[in-house]
């Protein structure tokens, strides 16, 4: 006669060790494989939302390189300006030196026309991308230009293009085609506070379009008078007034600009972060899953042998 010993334990231990091969048996196939919906609803639905939110986020890269070039436009003008506002600020220096006695006027007006080949060079170079606020060539004229400065996303996911418009006549200080257009090349004309009327210009950029008849443009030499010199000095206090504002409307543009761009760069990279982790999470689901039916079926298989142990050690007794 045989007898039959049922040991809870290890029959416990046995049931759980094949119910973790079975589920281990389950994941296996599908971690290693390429992530894969459980039903064709699943899998429409999750293909559809990555598909749709990769275009978003190359459309959103497009607009950010247009952006970045419009910000680079608004710096170029907003640094030429700075540069050009120093220099014209030291030509007023320049003539306020020349009023005292004895000051060699002939040596000061070689100074100031150092000066002007140097504030025309800054004007000529302050282009990016083939567009320069500041100058206006031969044949052409200030005109409005439209710059992309933001993106905003729809309810539908669609992107909304943004642009802002700023009229270059607003900055335009030398213009080779009317004088009239150019703060560095128009005349002003006014009356000193010694009361001696005056009209000067300060750069001649051999326009198409000269200034009006009569003006003059601001140089000196040893006949120039007191007087002269003080409508010289007023005019330059013009110059610089129009040379600031034109700066304050570069910069409100240029804020809009770079505003808009540090928006895009998050909503890119926000973009580009849920595309990876929407397509990656089906995987790293099962590798998750996986790795803990192993560990699971390596903790019931040592319970198993535990118990097994634990049975034969009795069965000696």
């Amino acid at each position: 006669m045989s007898t039959v010993w049922l040991n809870p334990s290890v029959a416990g231990a046995a049931s759980m060790a094949s119910a973790a091969a079975s589920a281990l048996d389950r994941v296996t196939p599908r971690a290693v494989t390429a992530p894969v919906a459980e039903t064709e609803t699943d899998a429409s639905s999750y293909w559809s939302i990555s598909t749709t939110m990769r275009p978003g986020s190359l459309s959103a890269g497009s607009v950010q390189e247009a952006n970045e070039i419009a910000a680079a436009v608004s710096d170029t003008a907003a640094l030429g300006l700075e540069q050009a506002t120093d220099i014209v600020a030291r030509i007023q220096q320049k003539l306020v030196l020349a009023k005292a006695v004895g000051a060699d006027r002939n040596g000061i007006n070689a100074d100031i026309s150092q000066m002007k080949a140097e504030l025309g060079a800054v004007v000529a170079d302050s282009t990016f991308n083939g567009d320069n606020w500041l100058m206006v060539e031969a044949g052409g004229r200030p005109k409005v230009t439209s710059l992309l400065a933001s993106v905003t996303t729809g309810n539908d996911g669609g992107l909304s293009i943004n642009m802002v418009d700023f009229d270059t006549a607003k900055s335009t200080l030398v213009s080779r085609e009317d004088a009239g257009d150019g703060v560095l090349t128009r005349a002003y004309a006014g009356t000193s506070l010694g009361g001696v009327p005056y009209n000067y210009y300060l750069m001649d950029a051999q326009s198409r379009e000269p200034v009006e008849a009569g003006a003059r443009e601001i140089r000196i030499d040893s006949r120039t008078t007191g007087d002269e010199i003080d409508g010289m000095i007023s005019t330059l206090n013009r110059v610089l007034i129009d040379m600031v504002s034109a700066s304050a409307e570069v910069s409100t543009t240029r804020s809009q600009v770079t505003g808009g761009g540090v928006l895009l760069q998050g909503l890119q990279g926000s973009s580009e972060l849920g595309v990876s982790r929407l397509v990656d999470t089906e995987l790293n689901e099962q590798r998750v899953r996986l790795t803990a039916e192993k560990v699971q079926d390596q903790l019931q298989s040592s319970v198993l042998n535990i118990a097994n142990v634990s049975m034969t050690s009795w069965l000696k007794l």
